[in-house]
């Protein structure tokens, strides 16, 4: 269940660390590369989206907009991927699992499109 969501959120150097804590990001792995980019490229482009799984625990989805890469997260458990901006689905690197944007893996044949603008 989708909790909580920021799309395409611009971060600058300004606060950086209040602004990412604001978001509820604060994975040492994504905290690292977001603020890579900032420091390289001035600003980076974010979207953060916080729910539950299944079984209660809470996890988020954090997306760099400049990389197409995302993070999904519950607690210290960090798995990285690509993020498909048409479609909102993280497919995982290390496995190809596709995830949408509310942590729940995409069936075989569906675009898992929904998105958030579209509700």
């Amino acid at each position: 269940m989708l909790l909580n969501y920021w799309e395409k959120y611009r971060l600058t150097q300004v606060d950086l660390h209040q602004e990412l804590a604001a978001l509820g990001i604060t994975g040492h792995a994504q905290i690292e590369v977001i603020k890579k980019i900032v420091a390289e490229q001035g600003e980076a482009l974010i979207s953060s989206y916080q729910f539950r799984g299944p079984s209660g625990e809470p996890g988020a989805i954090v997306v760099c907009h400049n990389l197409g890469r995302g993070a999904i997260s519950f607690g210290t458990n960090t798995r990285w991927g690509l993020w498909d901006e048409t479609y909102e689905i993280l497919t995982l690197d290390e496995s190809g699992e596709r995830i949408n944007f509310d942590g729940k893996p995409i069936d075989e044949g569906d675009d898992g499109a929904c998105s958030l603008g579209n509700i």
